[in-house]
């Protein structure tokens, strides 16, 4: 299995089960999802064992989702430090991640209003030695390219980086952190269009060994905050010292409490711009809400209620709908459409739950193009495809991706998605001017700004709110 079995296992699937077959459908997404790392089958059962759990579990997204889905301020005011204010765009915007970027598939992402691209930059593709700083033409050239179609088609790249090049784990890792910030300060200089970057991917459960995941022993998830944290301390200066209009994220993670908790517990606060999670489960738009209402109440208690907040991946495949309620009933046509009309609802369900709640500033899902993982032992079989799928189908088919395998047929949920143009209202009015109103009211004074305070409240006025990045204030408390 390569991936999202792996996510769907530690964030904890929660399937939508009902009548007298539920504990079986149960059994079998754990026993699906058991085909990840060890563990996994634990974790599920621990959760999710009994009809009671999941049905708890279902009553608090309901609850949260009628307690968030209220109208929404114009923007929202963070406070970064004593000195800044940040002021954002509250209107979410949809993105969306990509294996790859080719002119077609660039075409079919812009039809879609979509102006936010998610792309891997793998840290041992581009460092293939135990020598700092030594990096490959080829993977250079490779990127090169890539920011330069993004420039031409408009598009804004958030770059993800990670992976361990030569020399680099766990057993290294304060020397490893120091190499990765260099690494990063290359990337941000030679990269200077690239406003977003965000610092590993999945790092609380996988993918890198460099914070403790995987290692024997043990290494308790909020203590692999803290790791992260000490990383963040070191690279965040130096992507700012050679870029400071970048952004940075915090990595994607798939642990909404005790992670981010050794992050901030870590003294991480300070060195990142941006929180970030990924929402995996079924259905989709249950860990979207809950998980992202969690996250958002341990940045409350850390003083970071106001915090951009984006949610970077989320999806569902063909495996994980099969694990939950079998195989669709019919002919193999008939199959192929009820997989498409499932997948194209837990995407619409999860889209719609995120823009409405507010949680998130900005939504990527997961992803372009992308196979099927879950249960992929029995569904990759020639054999499935044969007897259940269209004839020319294979379950890759019927993946994350919202296009086909041939990375550019699309499939009913792109249909949906270009139908809708969830951007319609920032592509047509990306920015504006308002009186910005804080409360309650900093100490100091707004720089290059007039602005005037009524009780506990300052005014500030004609701020530029930008749906692109956050308009930075200086504040002077001479």
């Amino acid at each position: 299995m390569r991936r999202k079995i792996v996510l769907l296992a530690i964030a904890v699937a929660i399937p939508v089960l009902a009548g007298n077959d539920a504990r079986a459908r149960f059994g079998r997404l754990v026993g699906a999802l058991s085909e990840g790392p060890g563990g996994a089958r634990l974790l599920l059962a621990s959760a999710f064992a009994s009809e009671a759990g999941w049905r708890a579990e279902e009553r608090r997204y309901q609850e949260l989702r009628q307690k968030l889905t209220r109208q929404q301020p114009e923007y929202r005011v963070w406070q970064r430090s004593p000195d800044e204010l940040w002021v954002y765009d509250n209107r979410p915007e949809l993105g969306i991640g990509m294996h790859g970027m080719t002119e077609k598939q660039l075409g079919l992402v812009r039809a879609l209003g979509i102006r936010l691209i998610r792309l891997t930059l793998y840290w041992q593709e581009m460092e293939k030695t135990e020598t700092p700083g030594v990096y490959d033409a080829k993977y250079l050239r490779h990127w090169d390219e890539l920011v330069a179609r993004a420039k031409k088609h408009g598009v804004e790249l958030l770059v993800v980086v990670h992976g361990n090049p030569p020399g680099v784990g766990w057993a290294t890792r304060e020397e490893s952190y120091g190499r990765f910030a260099r690494f990063m300060g290359d990337m941000a200089r030679r990269y200077p269009s690239v406003r977003f970057w965000e610092l590993w991917n999945e790092m609380d459960v996988g993918f890198t060994d460099l914070f403790g995941a995987g290692v024997t022993p043990p290494v308790p998830m909020r203590e692999r905050g803290k790791h992260y944290a000490r990383m963040l301390k070191l690279a965040y200066p130096e992507i700012k010292r050679v870029n400071p209009k970048a952004l940075v994220l915090a990595g994607g993670m798939t642990d909404w409490q005790e992670f981010p908790r050794g992050l901030y517990e870590g003294g991480g606060r300070d060195y990142f711009d941006i929180m970030n999670l990924h929402a995996y489960g079924v259905p989709v738009e249950w860990g979207v809400v809950t998980r992202g209402a969690a996250l958002r109440d341990i940045m409350v208690e850390h003083g970071d209620s106001e915090r951009p907040f984006w949610l970077t991946e989320m999806g569902i495949d063909a495996g994980s709908l099969v694990a939950a309620w079998g195989v669709p009933k019919g002919s193999p046509a008939e199959i192929g459409e009820a997989l498409d009309r499932m997948h194209h609802g837990q995407w619409e369900g999860a889209i719609r739950a995120a823009f409405e709640t507010g949680l998130y500033a900005k939504v990527l899902p997961y992803q372009f193009e992308a196979g099927n993982e879950a249960m992929r032992d029995q569904l990759a079989d020639p054999e499935f495809a044969r007897k259940h799928l269209p004839k020319g189908r294979t379950i890759d088919d019927y993946g994350f991706g919202i296009v086909r395998r041939d990375g550019v047929t699309p499939r009913p949920t792109y249909e949906w998605l270009k139908r809708a143009q969830l951007n319609r209202s920032i592509r047509n009015r990306p920015s504006y001017r308002t009186d910005v109103k804080v409360t309650p009211a900093p100490k100091g004074v707004p720089v290059g700004y007039r602005s005037r305070r009524q009780g506990d409240t300052l005014v500030i006025q004609g701020v530029r709110v930008d749906a692109y990045a956050p308009t930075q204030i200086k504040l002077n408390r001479e």
